[in-house]
């Protein structure tokens, strides 16, 4: 199997309920009422779960099959008797009937088998119940639960703290896919190049395309990437003569490379809080065309966030996840908490007049690996001292190093495609296939891993490596998660974040200092959750 889904694990989008337990469901599962049969569907208990479909139409009206649907692969339609609800959620009928899946916006569906010949309905769909027995410091804390969008690896072997890359960090719902491009910071390659995708958490992944981005360097020179997707040859790197913020001289965590970073604790009474940092660089004032390089990733307040929406959804998750594909002023709403945290604002200090110039600013989504990015800086200062001040939210970031460049022109890479997949040694044309057609998903479950295999043009030529990933993932929503249902914060959160981000400020606080390592110690592991 190339742990693709099948149909009956048809679905897991867009956030994928984990429960402990499921139940045999007493009485007929298809009720008059919308509100109690989806109560129902979400409060089963035991180990015998009675199979449900419930179908999000486009049209906004809801399907929910009782346990004898079935699915006709050739004509891609799903058969069974369902009662069918309108907009209001109004009983209008129950009946056979035969809906086509292009019909469909969101399933939702309490089976997990694998059976790779229904991709469509597997990435559009929502698990609702996988036995699983979470960890001591997820059940403690569920808004620390370890998540993962797909993971890169140079080194098969690493763990997810060496992470060389996350691929679409943001992208938690199909209508949310983007294109994401990682740098992958890598030693000198040969012809045959060979990069390792995981799925290390308890989420469905659904890749589209995976690619290397690559152009030639010799000694002495480096390829950077921007925030808005360009790249700049340079070669002179100058260091950094100094860096401080409130506490004090941070100059020995940014100097170097080496994952010790500078990071804050967030405000207690406001999540948006801003900080300074200025760096300073002594050997820089006569040199033209300068970058700034900076390498970062997030902290776990916007992991945080996103599992507290998710729980405030409740058993509610699928609507709103509808709502979300359906409605494009429900999905620009969504992106605004992560609006108001903000990035990270760069200003320039002009040493004639003293001002601060703003320049641009940097971003990335994602806790796990380490991001690097090149800044071009619009204008050179003169003195003796460069300094350049970075403006971002308290306790959202965490800082690896910052230096600056000499820019030498803007190139354009190499588009290099998969050659081969492989698992454990053993060739998977499908799911090579998958990756090379554009209209196809690779679809990975918890513990999948694939050695994705490039080749270059010139197997004596060096080249500097980027990753160019499509896709989106679908997070396996944990029972305790639901817990804290409550719709009137979740709309606080969407619809009013300013208010809601002081508002969570005190919560967020309670966990925040312990919240790294729980997230780290509660990686279940996955490869042993479909075997069970």
């Amino acid at each position: 199997m190339d742990n693709q889904l099948s149909f009956k694990k048809i679905i897991l989008i867009a956030i994928n309920f984990v429960f402990l337990t499921s139940c045999y469901i007493q009485g007929p599962l298809i009720r008059s009422h919308y509100e109690n049969v989806n109560k129902l569907i979400h409060g089963t208990q035991g180990i015998y779960t009675k199979p449900f479909l419930k179908a999000h139409l486009k049209n906004g009206q809801i399907c929910i099959f009782d346990s004898t649907w079935s699915v006709d692969k050739d004509r891609n339609n799903i058969l069974g008797v369902a009662v069918r609800y309108d907009l209001r959620r109004k009983k209008m009928t129950t009946s056979a009937i035969v809906l086509p899946v292009d019909s469909v916006a969101i399933f939702e569906t309490n089976q997990l088998e694998e059976n790779p010949e229904y991709q469509r309905m597997t990435t559009i769909g929502i698990l609702t119940g996988v036995n699983i027995a979470l960890g001591f410091y997820c059940l403690i804390n569920p808004k620390a639960c370890f998540g993962s969008c797909p993971t890169f690896y140079l080194n098969k072997d690493d763990n997810f703290h060496f992470a060389d890359a996350e691929g679409f960090t943001d992208a938690i719902a199909p209508c949310l896919e983007y294109t994401d491009i990682d740098a992958l910071n890598n030693k000198t390659v040969s012809k045959n190049f060979t990069l390792t995708v995981k799925n290390e958490a308890m989420e469905t992944h659904c890749i589209r395309s995976l690619k290397l981005l690559a152009y030639p360097r010799i000694e002495n020179e480096r390829i950077y990437h921007t925030p808005n997707d360009e790249f700049f040859l340079c070669d002179k790197i100058i260091p950094l003569s100094g860096a401080t913020s409130t506490e004090g001289d941070i100059s020995v965590l940014l100097k170097s490379a080496d994952r010790l970073e500078r990071f804050s604790l967030a405000d207690e009474k406001n999540l948006i809080s801003k900080e300074e940092i200025f760096l300073e660089f002594n050997s820089a004032t006569a040199i033209k065309n300068l970058g700034m390089i900076l390498h970062f990733r997030q902290t776990l307040m916007s992991t945080y966030l996103l599992y507290s929406a998710l729980g405030y959804m409740g058993d509610k998750v699928s609507d709103v996840f509808s709502k979300i594909e359906l409605q494009p002023e429900t999905r620009k709403n969504w992106d605004k908490i992560k609006n108001e945290l903000g990035r990270i604002d760069v200003f320039l200090q002009n040493s004639v007049t003293g001002k601060w110039e703003f320049q641009e600013q940097i971003f990335e989504s994602g806790p796990i690996a380490i991001n690097r990015q090149m800044l071009p800086l619009k204008n050179s200062a003169s003195g003796s001292v460069f300094r350049i001040k970075l403006v971002l939210n308290k306790g959202l970031w965490r800082i690896d190093y910052a230096g600056l460049t000499t820019i030498k022109e803007k190139v354009v890479p190499l588009e290099i495609m998969p050659l081969e997949v492989t698992t454990k040694g053993e060739k998977k044309e499908e799911a090579l296939k998958s990756l090379l057609d554009k209209e196809n998903f690779l679809i990975n479950l918890p513990g999948a891993e694939y050695d994705v295999r490039f080749q270059f043009p010139d197997e004596n030529q060096d080249y500097e490596l980027f990753l160019q990933s499509t896709g989106y993932y679908l997070e396996w929503i944990r029972q305790e998660w639901l817990k804290n249902k409550d719709l009137g914060k979740l709309k606080m959160m969407v619809i009013r974040p300013k208010k809601f981000l002081k508002y969570t400020a005190k919560e967020y606080k309670h966990y925040e200092q312990t919240m790294e390592q729980e997230f780290w110690n509660s990686k279940v592991n996955a490869k042993t959750v479909l075997s069970e």
